[in-house]
C-alpha cells in the first residue's frame, strides 16, 4: 500500500531545502573583504550654507568662488544662492570672488557640474569685524565654549537646505555633566527654512557649555553666534563660533591675538571617563609647554574651563600663533578671546593634505600654519576679487614648526596646497576688531558607498 504525504509534510521537508539553496546562491564570496571604502566619482552637485548676517552697522558681504575639478582649467557659470523659494542666480568663475546680493537670512549656495568641485563661500561683517566659512551640512557637529547666561550667551541657527523635513537632537554638556533639555530633542526644521534657538532663554545658566548637534533626519547646516555682554558698560561683542567635526585627542587652535584681555580655554569631554588635557603654546618655529599651566581635568560628559589671560597675552606678544591641546581621551576645545572689547573664537583646525581655499573680506590678514606631520612645503596663493594673483609664496614646513604668512590686504580668496605633509591652517583677520577663519577640506569628488548582495 502506497503512503501519501500531506501538504504540511511536504512543506516541512521542501521549505528548509529551498532556503538552504537560496543561502548558497546568495552567500557572498568569503575570499572577498566584507566591506570596501566608498568609491570616488565626479562631483555633479554641491552646496555650502552661509549663516544669517550678524546685526550691526557694518557692511555684510557674502562672497562665492570655485576651484573646479582641475586647477589648470578655468570654469564659469551660475550658482544658485538663497533659501527655499527665494533663490537667485550668481555668476562665478574659477579664481574670482563674486558677491551675492544682500540678504537678511541664511543662504544656501549650490553649484552644479563643473562648478560643484571646490565650491567655497564666506560671509563677513566689516565692523565690528566678523567672518565665517560657509560649510556643507554635516550629520554631527560639536561646538565648545558656548554660553547661556546674561554676560555670555549663544544662539544656535539650524538651516535646512532641502525640501523635506529635517530633525536635530542637541546635547548640552556643562561643568556638572549633561543638562537634560527636552525642548532641544527632536527639533524640527521644515524644508527650505531655518530656525534659531537662544540658549539663554531655553536653558539659562552660568558656566561654559558645549553642544553636540546630531541630525537624525534630513540634512542641516548648524551655526552658532556667540555673544559677550559686559553689563553696565554698553560693551557687547559677537562672532560666529566654528564647529569641530568630531572629538579628538589632539586639537590645534590657531589665531592668538595680542593685547591685554580675557582668554579662556574650554575643553569638553563626551566620554564616560575623566580625561586630562595638557596645553602647549604654538609658534611658527616650535611647540612648548608654558610654565605655570597645569593639566586640565575634565570629568565624564562634562566641560572644564581655565583662564590663560596672562600666559597667552605674553605669548602672543612674543609671536605665538596658537595652542595645542593634547588629551588622554577624545575631547573638543575652543578658546574665547575678549581683547579690547572685541570677541574672537578659536576652534580646532582640521588636518589638510590637499588644496583648499577660503573666501575672506579685504583688509589686513595673516595665514597661520601649524602641526605638519612631516617635512614638506605649502604653496599659498592670494587672489583679488577679479582673479588676479596678488601674491604667491612657497613655505617650507617641518614637524613641530609652522608659519606666519602675511597676505595682501586686497586678497579676498586664498588657496593653500600642502605637499608631502598635512598641515593645519587658519586666517587671522584684523581691522575694526579681529576674526579667525579656520581652513577646512573642500569637497572635490563624490563618494558612492560599497553595496553588495549577501548575508551578514
Amino acid at each position: 500500500m502506497r503512503r501519501r504525504f500531506g501538504a504540511d509534510v511536504l512543506l516541512a521537508v521542501l521549505l528548509p531545502v529551498a532556503c538552504a539553496l537560496a543561502l548558497l546562491v546568495l552567500q557572498p564570496d568569503r575570499d572577498q573583504p566584507e566591506g570596501q571604502p566608498p568609491v570616488e566619482t565626479p562631483l555633479t552637485s554641491a552646496s555650502v550654507v552661509c549663516p544669517g548676517p550678524l546685526p550691526g552697522a557694518g557692511v555684510d558681504t557674502l562672497g562665492v568662488s570655485t576651484l573646479g575639478a582641475d586647477p589648470g582649467v578655468a570654469v564659469d557659470g551660475e550658482v544658485q544662492v538663497g533659501l527655499g523659494d527665494a533663490v537667485t542666480p550668481l555668476r562665478v568663475r574659477t579664481g574670482r570672488v563674486s558677491t551675492a546680493p544682500p540678504g537678511t537670512g541664511p543662504a544656501v549656495v549650490t553649484g552644479s557640474d563643473d562648478l560643484a568641485p571646490g565650491l567655497v563661500a564666506g560671509r563677513s561683517r566689516s565692523a565690528p569685524l566678523s567672518a565665517v566659512d560657509c560649510a556643507p551640512p554635516e550629520p554631527d557637529q560639536w561646538f565648545t565654549a558656548v554660553g547661556a547666561g546674561a554676560t555670555h550667551d549663544s544662539v544656535v541657527e539650524l538651516v535646512n537646505p532641502n525640501s523635506g523635513m529635517a530633525i536635530a537632537d542637541i546635547t548640552v554638556r556643562s561643568p556638572t555633566g549633561v543638562v537634560e533639555v527636552p525642548s532641544l530633542r527632536g527639533v524640527s526644521v521644515p524644508g527650505g527654512t531655518s530656525t534659531s534657538l537662544d540658549l539663554g532663554q531655553i536653558v539659562p545658566r552660568q558656566g561654559e557649555l558645549s553642544l553636540e548637534v546630531h541630525t537624525s533626519r534630513g540634512r542641516l547646516a548648524v551655526h552658532v553666534v556667540d555673544a559677550y555682554d559686559e553689563l553696565g558698560t554698553g560693551t557687547r561683542a559677537e562672532d560666529w563660533l566654528p564647529a569641530q567635526p568630531e572629538p579628538a585627542t589632539s586639537a590645534m587652535l590657531l589665531g592668538l591675538t595680542g593685547g591685554a584681555g580675557e582668554r579662556r580655554l574650554v575643553v569638553a569631554n563626551p566620554g564616560a571617563d575623566e580625561v586630562r588635557a595638557t596645553v602647549k603654546v604654538v609658534t611658527p618655529t616650535s611647540v612648548f609647554a608654558p610654565s605655570g599651566v597645569e593639566p586640565v581635568r575634565v570629568g565624564p560628559d562634562s566641560t572644564a574651563a581655565v583662564s590663560l589671560d596672562d600666559v597667552l597675552a605674553q605669548a602672543a606678544k612674543d609671536g605665538a600663533t596658537g595652542l595645542l591641546v593634547e588629551a588622554t581621551g577624545p575631547v573638543t576645545a575652543a578658546l574665547r578671546q575678549v581683547v579690547g572689547g572685541d570677541l574672537s573664537l578659536l576652534t580646532a583646525a582640521p588636518a589638510l593634505d590637499e588644496t583648499t581655499a577660503a573666501v575672506l573680506p579685504a583688509g589686513p590678514k595673516r595665514l597661520l600654519l601649524g602641526g605638519p606631520d612631516a617635512v614638506g612645503v605649502a604653496t599659498v596663493t592670494a587672489y583679488s576679487p577679479k582673479g588676479k594673483v596678488l601674491d604667491e609664496q612657497r613655505v617650507e614646513l617641518t614637524p613641530s614648526g609652522g608659519a606666519d604668512v602675511p597676505l595682501p590686504d586686497a586678497a579676498v580668496l586664498v588657496t593653500l596646497t600642502p605637499e608631502r605633509t598635512s598641515v593645519r591652517a587658519a586666517v587671522l583677520l584684523s581691522g575694526t576688531g579681529t576674526a579667525v577663519v579656520p581652513l577646512r577640506e573642500l569637497v572635490l569628488t563624490g563618494r558612492v558607498p560599497d553595496v553588495r548582495p549577501g548575508v551578514p
